[in-house]
């Protein structure tokens, strides 16, 4: 029998080797950690554009004014669910650290992990 032709191969090279499930999890934990900081972000500054929106709004078509205040309510709503969030997953992801931080072989991903910690009660407070 020949040999199977590794050039032909499309997975070739794109192979990961198995990442370690203490790993994967801690990696699965910073990114929601990440995802909803910039969730925050967004809902603030949606707060702002939809502030600006209502005050545009007052001007030129006051019969509309009710209507943007419930779209602005719903904004304003986003943020302080955003932060609940982010505080119960720095508190998760702390809570992990603490417990798995030994058997974590990345250091990279630990000292990620600890960043993201400070960036999460950063946008919190």
């Amino acid at each position: 029998m020949s040999e199977p032709d590794t050039t032909s191969n499309r997975f070739a090279g794109k192979v990961r080797q198995a990442e370690d499930p203490t790993e994967k999890t801690l990696r699965i934990k910073v990114n929601a950690l990440k995802r909803t900081i910039k969730d925050l972000v967004y809902a603030k500054n949606e707060v702002d554009r939809e502030t600006d929106r209502l005050e545009k709004i007052r001007s030129n078509e006051p019969d509309r004014v009710p209507q943007q205040e419930k779209v602005l309510d719903e904004a304003r709503m986003m943020v302080p669910h955003s932060e609940n969030r982010i505080m119960s997953l720095v508190k998760d992801l702390s809570d992990f650290l603490e417990k798995e931080s030994g058997s974590v072989s990345n250091d990279e991903l630990v000292e990620l992990a600890r960043a993201t910690i400070l960036e999460g009660q950063a946008a919190v407070s």
